[in-house]
């Protein structure tokens, strides 16, 4: 599949295959994408933290929200949790550049994870200080980022913006899941 195709196809997933449980190598094989990665001064100043061991896995499933701007009805049952968490952690205080790369390192592992037939979902509705104690993240890191990563359970679909011009995500008749993109025109404000 060509780049464009992949960063289209690599959406956020909400609803996993819970039966998929992923092993510290496959979570290890992502983190390394982002460790490949560009990093702002060549810093490299990201840790991560993978997380596949069942009882782990289930704790982390009660400090993350998958989807925020769906009901509850709406979001993953207990069967559609994910496989694994990946955690991007870094200094305490980091500067803008530093938070650039958490989105690289972020968008990196999801490509990746995409590619080998994975899916991923950002998720920054999180209780950070809780699973930085449940992983025993040391004192001078802090959780920026969890990745939630498995096999995806649902159909997700670009469409353009709702009837109302919001662009929140929403579940369609068929419970799809509907992401609105604004289009290439809007994205660019200026041409020259």
């Amino acid at each position: 599949m060509d780049l464009k195709e992949l960063v289209t196809k690599a959406r956020t997933c909400r609803r996993f295959k819970g039966s998929r449980h992923l092993s510290a190598d496959t979570l290890a094989q992502l983190v390394d994408f982002a460790r490949l990665s560009a990093s702002a001064r060549n810093a490299q100043i990201l840790r991560f933290v993978t997380v596949s061991d069942r009882e782990l896995c289930s704790a982390m499933d009660s400090l993350v929200v998958l989807g925020g701007a769906l009901t509850p009805e709406q979001r993953a049952t207990d069967a559609q949790r994910p496989g694994g968490y990946i955690i991007i952690a870094g200094p305490a205080s980091m500067d803008d550049f530093a938070v650039m790369d958490v989105g690289i390192a972020a968008q990196s592992i999801n490509l990746a994870a995409c590619e080998a037939g994975l899916a991923t979902c950002m998720i920054g509705a999180v209780k950070k200080d809780e699973a930085a104690a449940l992983v025993g993240l040391p004192n001078d890191l802090k959780v920026c980022l969890v990745l939630a990563v498995g096999e995806s359970d649902e159909v997700c679909r670009l469409v353009g913006r709702r009837p109302d011009g919001k662009l929140t995500y929403y579940r369609d008749e068929n419970d799809e899941h509907c992401v609105p993109k604004i289009t290439l025109d809007e994205a660019i404000v200026i041409r020259k």
